[in-house]
């Protein structure tokens, strides 16, 4: 039972934050494909490479001329120039030191001072990942070549772009305290209290009304997958609201939906040790998004967040406290002072420093589904070092999904989520 003293050691805190190569979570993650940039970054064959920070390590990723993905380390194997001033021409990246040039495999195809180099017994190359498309989202997969897993198959990964909208952006703390956010109900009516009923993604249905109770249950599930996270509440008289949120191992979540909009999917991929990408993908599978949803997503509604194009970060940081506004929490306009869902999540996540000193925290039974999140990464993590595959690699744990209903008080939660949490072609999330 989860109570005050349940206590994560700073061992356990530096095992489950650091995710660098040969860190024992940053070899589970690379187990995994991992959404590296969207595929409109790099839309362009031959177009300008970019450059990319993932799990610690610092990458270009690019289109060539047939159209491929190359996802390569940031510097050539020559003098360590940096490829992001290469030339992206003619099925490679050619170094403008010195010419050398690669294709999205990582082989040397040129060197230019060295015509005889194909007769090399060993020839340069430089680091490469495999990439795939899919869902709009470009990913990458940084594990042991012999444990590459198929493609993902989340739900949005089987949709046409008319359907879906993804954002991804910088955001300056550990991975695992972003994620933790997305997997904790209790912070929704308070944190986000008056967005509830004045955001164009979540206003105007019963779901909305009713998640503002502060008065509720809380549980979670374990699947093979993951969890649900489940918050309960009351209805009416002989009825409960449930809002059934998953994660899905290792760093994506889905969080319940409300009335017919989007389904609201995320993934909390590590930047580096004290940063990450939010990546949020709302897909509403039966029909295409409307002007009016892309729009505001387009303008940070939702847990969507207004960024500089060329750093992906907000205008409102650390920095400035988030451009705090105390007037209007004073008027009940914001409840931590931070305007939009998106922002005030990352506003109390970036507070608790870049790496969060789980070994401080005094828990309670309410924080339950943060601690089995930790405590089955944890036994991931061991899995993986037995050599054994852990979940979440294979479609039938992705192809998952959240839900929210009303439901008589005497039907059991194992009734109420034996069909609705799966994915379904062709039939609606199950949202009110």
């Amino acid at each position: 039972m989860v109570n005050s003293f349940t206590m994560f050691t700073a061992e356990e805190n530096e095992i489950l934050t650091r995710t660098g190569p040969g860190t024992p979570m940053g070899d589970l993650l690379r187990r995994y494909w991992l959404p590296a940039v969207r595929c409109d970054e790099v839309a362009d064959p031959d177009g300008p490479q970019m450059r990319l920070r993932l799990m610690g390590e610092d990458l270009i990723v690019f289109r060539d001329t047939n159209g491929r993905v190359g996802i390569l380390d940031q510097f050539c194997p020559h003098r360590r120039a940096s490829l992001f001033f290469a030339r992206n021409e003619e099925c490679g990246l050619r170094c403008s030191y010195h010419g050398w040039k690669f294709d999205v495999n990582g082989n040397i195809v040129d060197i230019p001072s060295e015509p005889d180099f194909q007769s090399w017994a060993v020839k340069p190359t430089v680091k490469s990942y495999p990439a795939v498309e899919a869902g709009g989202i470009v990913w990458a997969y940084m594990g042991p070549p012999e444990k590459k897993p198929s493609p993902p198959e989340y739900e949005y990964c089987l949709t046409s772009d008319a359907h879906r909208y993804a954002s991804r952006r910088w955001e300056d703390c550990n991975w695992l305290q972003g994620l933790e956010g997305g997997i904790d109900p209790v912070h929704v009516p308070f944190l986000h209290k008056y967005e509830l009923s004045t955001d164009p993604l979540h206003k105007g249905n019963t779901g909305s009304d009713l998640t503002a109770s502060t008065d509720m249950f809380y549980d979670t599930v374990p699947q093979d997958y993951g969890i649900n996270v489940i918050a309960r509440r009351d209805a009416d008289n002989d009825s409960y609201y449930w809002r059934v949120g998953q994660w899905i191992i290792p760093c994506f979540t889905i969080a319940p939906p409300y009335g017919d909009f989007a389904m609201g999917s995320n993934a909390w991929v590590p930047r580096d040790d004290e940063s990450f990408w939010r990546w949020i993908i709302s897909c509403h599978p039966t029909r295409p998004l409307s002007n009016s949803e892309r729009t505001a997503m387009e303008e940070g509604k939702g847990t969507h967040v207004v960024v500089d194009p060329e750093t992906l970060r907000p205008e409102a940081n650390r920095e400035n406290d988030y451009l705090i506004d105390r007037e209007g929490q004073k008027n009940r306009k914001t409840y931590n002072g931070v305007y939009t869902v998106g922002m005030q999540d990352k506003a109390m996540q970036e507070s608790q420093r870049p790496i969060h000193l789980r070994h401080e925290e005094q828990l309670v039974n309410s924080d339950k589904s943060i601690v089995m999140t930790r405590r089955r990464l944890l036994e991931c993590i061991e899995m993986n070092q037995r050599g054994e595959d852990p979940p979440g690699l294979t479609a039938p744990d992705q192809r998952i999904r959240a839900a929210s209903l009303v439901e008589k008080r005497d039907v059991p939660y194992e009734i109420i989520s034996k069909d609705i949490l799966r994915t379904r072609e062709g039939v609606p999330v199950t949202s009110i």
